[in-house]
């Protein structure tokens, strides 16, 4: 018992000179504070808060744009100076900033009111119009794609370079977006810093990290097919880098690039099996390891993975790497399999691949090289890649020409399952007419080497058919699922349709719940009149400040 009160008394005496220093602390004060347009023009809804303090503070800025107040905080870490980004501002609007600090017992001090009028959005962008909203059974925070093409009525882009990555909130509002000058962005992705990394579209133009304000830390190029290289762009010796990364716990990045190969003996038609073979150049993916440096550590080459002489509809087109490789090679090279997704197992250090014109994804081991499964249709594989397979158990549907696998929180998969042909060759083609995407889950047994259908959105929920592009996103808060139906093309009474001069080309973001049957909670198109869109993937942010 005296220990007890001993101890007792030595924790006051300790804590006595902290409350009266602590009582005795003033207050903070802002002793110097600025706010300008971002400098960069490539992010022009943003702004620069700038601010020095007398001792120690948190910053909290307050905004009011009129018909809106709402307050951010853009780092926990307590400072004496602040040079913060501010965003998530809407286009055309006059905004009231005040930037209020707090000492660490919580003693406070505002700004005088700082106004800051955002510019309109150039007249080439898209106009987001949401058709459903029901705020309160959707997954909170932003949403952020990129417009993959803006093309006319007569089917040509313009311009040229117009490929911005935007955020929207869930009204369909713009309210950030970056638009380099001279390159299109692809595949974009908030990284847990709240940086950016994108891939340049084509797959010949590198990758780019950038802020939120738009300013370049880091580039990198591909030797294999690299034009107009940046100054300071980081070498990379690989082929390409297209479509699709994931970050590993180590730091490093897996993604996607190629290798071509001289195949002798190979198909000249997916729909004569007995058409006459002829040498080819084919393009096959290669998944690469490379650290923030650009060295490429470790790769895996799908040549050497799956059966170079299985083929899929669309595996003979050339129209993807034309560009680049018929000046290369002197002639067409086919693209075999068209990785455009992967994902990372930690469990097991392994990574699953979406390759859609094998009309398959698949599990490699990253430790020993080797194919651990195949998920898709059983048709023409042979041994000893036929031992691999997944058995179908239940009521289950292939998928075709899919894109973006994810995870869920629950061991599943998702995939956007764009339908193209449902067939393999030589067997005959779906019509136009009749086809139709959908998003679907599967549920893996890798023991029993069995997959079921876990769930899906599609024909049965509603109608609709997007021949290329697409994502589909679990979401962890609600356990919805954000659908991007990437590429759309309708004639003018909305039936499926290919190119022509009437075909309307656009794209839309779609949040459902992950019941059966599912509820919309949230539909936004890209769908003007006398214009065509389309999203590769969207991605919904918790925050637009992620460390918050």
């Amino acid at each position: 018992m005296t220990h007890l009160k001993s101890t007792h008394k030595l924790i006051f005496v300790a804590l006595l000179p902290l409350l009266l220093t602590a009582c005795s602390q003033p207050g903070p004060s802002i002793v110097d504070v600025s706010l300008v347009q971002n400098p960069n023009p490539t992010v022009p809804l943003a702004a620069v808060l700038s601010l020095s303090a007398n001792q120690p503070v948190t910053l909290t800025v307050n905004i009011d744009d009129g018909d809106r107040q709402w307050t951010i905080e853009p780092s926990s870490d307590r400072s004496t100076t602040f040079k913060v980004p501010v965003i998530g501002l809407r286009a055309a609007r006059s905004h009231v900033i005040t930037a209020e600090v707090t000492n660490a017992v919580g003693s406070s001090a505002t700004s005088d009111a700082m106004t800051f009028e955002t510019p309109p959005l150039p007249d080439i962008f898209p106009k987001p119009k949401v058709t459903v909203h029901k705020p309160d059974e959707m997954e909170p925070g932003v949403t952020l794609f990129n417009v993959n093409g803006r093309w006319n009525a007569e089917g040509e882009a313009e311009p040229a370079v117009f490929a911005p990555a935007v955020i929207v909130n869930n009204l369909g509002e713009v309210i950030w977006y970056y638009l380099p000058e001279d390159h299109k962005i692809h595949d974009v992705r908030q990284m847990p810093d709240g940086n950016f990394i994108y891939e340049i579209w084509p797959g010949t133009g590198g990758m780019v990290e950038v802020d939120v304000l738009g300013n370049i830390l880091r580039r990198w190029h591909f030797t294999g097919t690299a034009t107009n290289i940046a100054e300071g762009s980081i070498p990379v010796e690989t082929g390409s880098f297209h479509h699709d990364f994931t970050s590993l716990p180590n730091g490093n990045i897996l993604l996607l690039s190629n290798e071509n190969r001289v195949m002798e003996n190979w198909y000249t038609s997916e729909t004569d099996a007995d058409a006459a073979r002829a040498t080819a150049n084919v393009l096959g993916d290669v998944i690469i390891e490379m650290n923030l440096d650009g060295d490429v550590l470790r790769e895996w080459k799908l040549h050497d993975i799956l059966d170079p002489y299985r083929i899929g509809y669309s595996s003979l087109g050339t129209g993807f790497w034309r560009a680049h490789y018929e000046e290369k090679l002197g002639g067409p090279a086919r693209d075999w399999t068209h990785g455009n997704a992967i994902i990372y197992e930690e469990d097991d250090n392994s990574f699953l691949v979406s390759v859609p014109y094998q009309d398959a994804v698949i599990k490699v081991s990253m430790d020993t090289g080797e194919l651990v499964w195949i998920l898709g249709n059983h048709d023409n594989w042979k041994e000893p890649w036929s031992d691999k397979l997944l058995t179908p158990v239940g009521d289950l549907e292939w998928s075709y020409k899919h894109h973006a696998i994810s995870h869920t929180e629950n061991g599943t998969y998702l995939l956007f399952d764009n339908g193209v042909a449902r067939s393999s060759p030589f067997n005959e083609k779906m019509a136009l007419v009749d086809s139709y995407s959908r998003a679907v889950e599967y549920s893996v047994n890798e023991e029993t080497m069995e997959v079921s259908q876990v769930w899906s959105y599609g024909p049965k929920d509603e109608h609709f058919y997007a021949r290329y592009l697409g994502d589909v996103d679990w979401q962890p808060k609600t356990d919805n699922i954000l659908i991007t139906i990437g590429g759309q093309e309708s004639d003018p009474e909305g039936n499926n349709a290919g190119r022509a001069p009437d075909t309307q080309r656009w794209a839309r973001l779609l949040e459902v719940t992950h019941e059966t049957p599912s509820e919309v909670v949230w539909d936004m198109r890209l769908q003007d009149t006398g214009l065509g869109w389309a999203i590769y993937r969207g991605e919904r942010l918790p925050a637009l400040y992620p460390d918050r």
